[in-house]
């Protein structure tokens, strides 16, 4: 790959944030990180240790003011600051990686995708599966040919029982007026995949899905509001045990500290992350189907669960010729052909030493790397088709709310 360096800045020192900068660490040839913009002491300070090169800034609009030269702006702030932060870097000339969800409502959405065409500002959205290896080789094969016509999808999300603990009941996303609903905030990336693979509009969504079980009716008899006061050993959802255990690279959400059991403990006590998951603020839902008809008939169906033992993604797609069968994390897909022979593929993702999502991040910030450089990148995709995942979304959770009737996608 032949091209420029570029000048990145990243907005939000987070852990989304933080892979942006890790990549342009690793890859100077590619990407010179020459700011940070972040208001969290804790963040500042570890930006102030870990890139020293970068102009630091505690706020955006005195970043504005400097006026400083960049080819993109990573935007990974929380969600609902998503309009204000976007807009006014696009009014300022600036390009944006933009986080995903674009924004908490779709009015917030639409108004960044009108001040893109206003400015005339390219936006990124970081739809990381679209560059895995996996939903890339899926994509090829399903643009090969070899399953005929594409007529129906299924997809599954297990989102991980400490996954959902940690950001969907305790964490940002446990509260949809605060941030945004979960079919939007975890499946966003989902809605985006089966509309790239079925390479069509959707028009049309129907959903059913509930906060069943995270609730204080599941509490089990004697529990506390806290873990850390709590006299139950045996839960599953403890959040010293998980911290440490089988969720410990999301401690980096309440600690900058190296991750020690010892660090991990002192700082968890007494935050959000700390709080019983049956007595915390949340409302987001547990569990979603979403049922999707396309522009010329074609189905696919999406099922969200909380209840999984690992994270992961599984997919069937079916054709008129061969059905494809994966699975995500084992990077693994099969292509069962109608009378014929069963074509295993093993999907390689050794090159990606930065992020994770197998490998979507790094794959991403490649064909960003090309894109900036006028090159063709696979994968990246603007506003005018990010939107519609997002459309996708909002109108699931409106059909959702009306006990599954059918909602028609306006555009």
């Amino acid at each position: 790959m032949n091209g420029c360096t570029k000048k990145m800045v990243v907005l939000g020192l987070g852990q989304r944030g933080n892979i942006y900068a890790t990549f342009a660490k690793t890859y100077p040839e590619k990407f010179e990180l020459v700011a940070i913009i972040e208001n969290d002491p804790q963040r500042y300070e570890y930006a102030k240790r870990e890139y020293p090169t970068a102009k630091l800034f505690k706020d955006y609009k005195d970043f504005l003011k400097e006026e400083i030269e960049a080819d993109i702006v990573a935007v990974a702030t929380q969600d609902i600051d998503h309009k204000e932060h976007s807009i006014a870097l696009m009014e300022k000339g600036y390009d944006l990686l933009l986080e995903k969800p674009i924004a908490n409502t779709q009015e917030d959405c639409m108004a960044i995708y009108e001040a893109s065409k206003t400015y005339g500002r390219k936006v990124i959205v970081c739809h990381v599966l679209r560059y895995t290896p996996f939903y890339s080789t899926v994509k090829k094969i399903i643009d090969s040919g070899k399953l005929g016509e594409v007529i129906t999808i299924h997809a599954s999300e297990s989102v991980g029982y400490f996954h959902q603990a940690h950001s969907f009941v305790r964490g940002p996303w446990q509260n949809k007026k605060e941030s945004s609903p979960m079919i939007l905030a975890k499946c966003c990336h989902d809605m985006d995949i089966l509309r790239y693979l079925m390479g069509e509009e959707c028009v049309a969504v129907s959903s059913y899905g509930d906060l069943y079980y995270f609730n204080e009716a599941h509490a089990p008899e004697n529990s506390a509001n806290y873990c850390s006061q709590c006299p139950l050993t045996d839960c599953i959802y403890k959040a010293q045990r998980l911290y440490t255990e089988q969720a410990r690279q999301f401690a980096k959400y309440f600690t900058t500290k190296e991750l020690t059991d010892e660090n991990i403990l002192a700082d968890l006590e007494g935050t959000q992350y700390d709080k019983c998951v049956y007595k915390s603020n949340n409302d987001v839902v547990d569990h979603q189907v979403t049922i999707m008809q396309f522009k010329k008939g074609k189905t696919a169906c999406h099922t969200m669960t909380a209840f999984s033992r690992e994270i992961y993604r599984d997919l069937k797609v079916h054709g008129t010729k061969a059905e494809l069968v994966g699975v995500v994390e084992d990077n693994y897909i099969e292509v069962r052909y109608f009378g014929g022979e069963v074509e295993k593929i093993n999907v390689d993702t050794s090159k990606a030493n930065v992020g994770g999502h197998m490998g979507g991040d790094f794959y991403m910030m490649e064909s960003l790397y090309k894109d900036l450089n006028g090159e063709k990148a696979d994968g990246i995709t603007y506003l005018d088709v990010s939107i519609d995942s997002h459309l996708m979304s909002f109108s699931a959770e409106t059909s959702r709310l009306l006990d599954g009737n059918s909602v028609k996608i306006k555009r």
